[in-house]
């Protein structure tokens, strides 16, 4: 009897992270439909003519400017944790909306170029 030894198969190389994750987040939802989720979240409201985007921002900044910087980035970075949690375990439009909005809200009402110097310094830059 004679004894075949048959090649080793080697496993198939693994794509670079940035495939991966482009890979895992189409899975989860399409770009036309982030883009859809995107342009509702900033669409102005008829008779408001603002969207749901910039008013849940300027809502941060108020809080940013009433009662403390640190507690409008709790706020709205912590609602875009939980929307983006919602996506991942969901999916869905009615979740990306949701992530959409809560993001344009914090760049819109929180995020200040000049943060860093007033967290150093104490001394507010606007």
């Amino acid at each position: 009897m004679v004894d075949m030894v048959l090649p080793v198969e080697e496993p198939p190389p693994v794509p670079p992270w940035y495939r991966r994750g482009w890979h895992w987040l189409t899975d989860r939802t399409s770009p036309y439909a982030a883009i859809l989720a995107l342009a509702a979240s900033v669409a102005p409201i008829p008779g408001v003519g603002y969207g749901i985007g910039p008013i849940w921002g300027s809502l941060l900044y108020a809080v940013r400017i009433t009662t403390h910087p640190a507690a409008a980035y709790v706020i709205g970075l912590g609602t875009a944790a939980l929307a983006g949690r919602r996506l991942v375990r969901h999916g869905g439009a009615w979740s990306l909306f949701l992530l959409a909005t809560t993001t344009v809200g914090a760049v819109y009402g929180v995020i200040r170029p000049l943060d860093i110097v007033t967290a150093l310094t104490g001394v507010p830059t606007s």
